[in-house]
């Protein structure tokens, strides 16, 4: 009997309830009302959307012209009066649910649905059916966003990764999965695609407390059986071809060797160069483990502005460059976009501008004799409009070509610095495409995928394993294996610290999100006297503590989460990359490691690894 979840997050419409269909009815009531036509093709996009933006689509696609609020009212006064007359309960729901409060494991309800619609559904349910109930209205971002879902865990005081989610929805289980919660899928209007970390049930009907935690773990223990029977298969291809591979057969030339050493790459930003100067004897040594350096400091400010960050101390970035040198480590500046939104897109698709562009760039390398240089442009990513990638891309493609091509000709080098791309059938996302990962790895030297940063504006992991393997699955199925040892895993040596609850008024000054590092984390769990708490789902390390921000005028108390990668996750993730087939690894960052973390990424990029 498997161990149950540490607790249960439930989607309310189309999963605990069959609202879907009051809710569809209620839009096209609406709809009709100002003299417009509705259709089901549209209610089905609705499905599983925050409230707001379910209203703002109605208006966008309707003649409706009322305020997105007032939208929302009119569909809950609908719904709600139907769900006082009959609550239509999804099969084995009910039953589910009481069994888990039977056993004691706690439930909250996770709804994209106002607080006075979902009370509506929990009055005809047993008293303390939910521990916590979240509503739309408590949030500020809706479903795909995983913050509900992270607000939940928060609420009970779970990880999210110790979580079960049942969902019925895409936008619901994107929610969940991004949060790092385990989901139970049962569709409903929306067909649902199958995703890792996701299971997917026709019903609800035979679950209860005793096998819902043996859900995922019987699939998981699935997976490690295939990875086994994969490494053994590896294995005796690598035998054969140590017994046959002098054999003058050309077929031996297409056996899968074994995972080989991965080349170590790093980032060096300027905010670290303190620490590398003032113990240059431990950089030295350090360094003559790596591949390519790249300073983090440059940035792409106009077609020929290549500019340095206005906070570097010049004097440090030139003695840590001269450092590099002295050690033969070949370095890469990396070079921003610090454009305004859709600028760089603007001026790549500008074949002049492109051409000078181009040549500010080789300028650079030339100037500074470096080996080459490392292009992060992530404005196409985070601040462009998708709808602009359709002509991003040639253009990025024509870019990085010539490039390429004039770096190539000055005997020089050129990685590149993207976020991931998916495989659509198993996530249920495409990434972010406008990069063409598999055409650029054919013209460059490197493609560092940029595997961090999962959780950003809300506590959550930092690079959970399940997401990494679905990077790496990606990459190398938008990469042809010919370039598959071009290919660079991005490894975090870092986390974030985010405040999850506050009680009073902060005085102005209370931090936010704050960064920590494998070299400082030890010193803040010991100040805030917080004991940390290994997932190994997730990979990484979290610890929760209570900070007091009193300025004499305000004062309030954050409860404030962290999440980091320390040196066993470096190397987990490492291997990962060795058994991908990843010619290299990148540490982000340079400074952040401590000599644990050091120590891990070098043993695991050059020793032997487990099948």
């Amino acid at each position: 009997m498997a161990r149950p979840p540490a607790a249960v997050l439930w989607d309310m419409d189309g999963t605990l309830v069959d609202t879907e269909p009051y809710w569809i009815e209620a839009e096209f009531r609406i709809v009709e009302s100002f003299g417009g036509e509705w259709s089901l093709d549209h209610a089905h996009h609705l499905v599983g959307f925050d409230l707001i933006d379910a209203a703002e689509y109605i208006i966008a696609n309707s003649p409706v012209t009322l305020e997105p609020p007032e939208v929302v009212e009119r569909l809950l006064d609908h719904v709600v009066a139907s769900v006082r007359r009959e609550i239509p309960w999804r099969p084995g729901a009910r039953e589910l649910l009481s069994a888990l409060n039977a056993a004691g494991v706690p439930c909250a309800l996770v709804t994209m649905s106002w607080r006075r619609f979902a009370d509506a559904v929990v009055e005809a349910l047993p008293e303390g059916s939910f521990v916590e109930v979240i509503c739309g209205d408590d949030v500020a971002e809706g479903k795909p966003h995983p913050e509900p879902y992270l607000t939940a865990a928060a609420r009970l005081g779970v990880a999210p990764e110790s979580c079960v989610a049942i969902e019925d929805s895409p936008t619901g289980m994107t929610s969940a999965l991004a949060a790092g919660c385990r989901v139970i899928g049962v569709p409903n209007v929306r067909s649902l695609n199958p995703a890792e970390g996701a299971v997917i049930l026709d019903t609800l009907e035979g679950l209860d407390a005793s096998n819902i935690g043996g859900l995922h773990a019987s699939r998981d223990r699935a997976r490690s059986l295939i990875v086994l029977a994969a490494a053994v298969i590896v294995a005796a291809l690598a035998i054969g071809w140590a017994v046959f591979g002098s054999s003058d057969d050309t077929n031996n030339n297409e056996l899968a060797l074994p995972p080989g050493v991965v080349a170590i790459d790093t980032w060096v930003p300027y905010w670290t160069l303190d620490r590398h100067l003032v113990e240059p004897d431990i950089t030295a040594a350090r360094l003559a483990a790596l591949r390519e350096v790249s300073p983090f400091w440059w940035s792409a400010t106009g077609t020929t502005e290549i500019v340095p960050d206005t906070y570097l101390d010049v004097a440090q970035g030139d003695a840590f460059v001269d450092l590099l040198d002295s050690a033969g480590v070949a370095v890469v500046p990396a070079v921003l976009d610090a454009m305004p939104a859709g600028e760089m897109s603007a001026l790549l698709q500008d074949p002049d501008r492109r051409s000078r562009h181009v040549s500010a760039l080789v300028n650079l390398v030339l100037d500074g004799d470096h080996a080459g240089v490392d292009i992060d442009y992530e404005q196409f990513a985070f601040a462009d409009d998708p709808a602009t990638w359709v002509d991003t891309k040639p253009a990025w493609v024509a870019f990085i070509t010539e490039l390429t091509a004039a770096m190539h000709a000055e005997g020089r080098t050129v990685s590149v610095s993207v976020p991931p791309v998916y495989v659509f059938a198993d996530t249920g996302e495409l990434g972010y495409w406008v990069y063409d990962h598999g055409t650029i790895a054919g013209i460059v030297d490197h493609v560092r995928i940029m595997a961090y940063d999962f959780s950003t504006g809300t506590a959550g992991p930092i690079a959970p394993i399940t997401w990494v393997s679905d990077v790496i699955d990606g990459t190398i199925a938008a990469v042809d294996p010919e370039h598959h040892h071009k290919l660079v895993l991005g490894v975090p040596a870092y986390g974030y610290n985010w405040p999850i609850a506050t009680v009073g008024t902060c005085p102005s000054d209370a931090p936010g999100r704050t960064g920590v590092t494998a070299a400082n984390v030890d010193d803040l769990l010991a100040r805030r006297a917080s004991d940390a708490v290994y997932d190994p789902i997730a990979g990484e390390w979290s610890a929760t503590y209570e900070l007091e921000h009193d300025d004499g005028t305000a004062r309030c108390v954050q409860t404030r989460r962290m999440h980091w990668v320390d040196a066993e996750g470096v190397a987990e993730r490492v291997q990962m990359a060795r058994r991908a087939g990843f010619g290299g690894v990148g540490l982000w960052a340079f400074g952040y490691d401590d000599d644990a973390v050091w120590s891990a990424l070098v043993e695991s990029a050059s020793a032997e690894i487990a099948p």
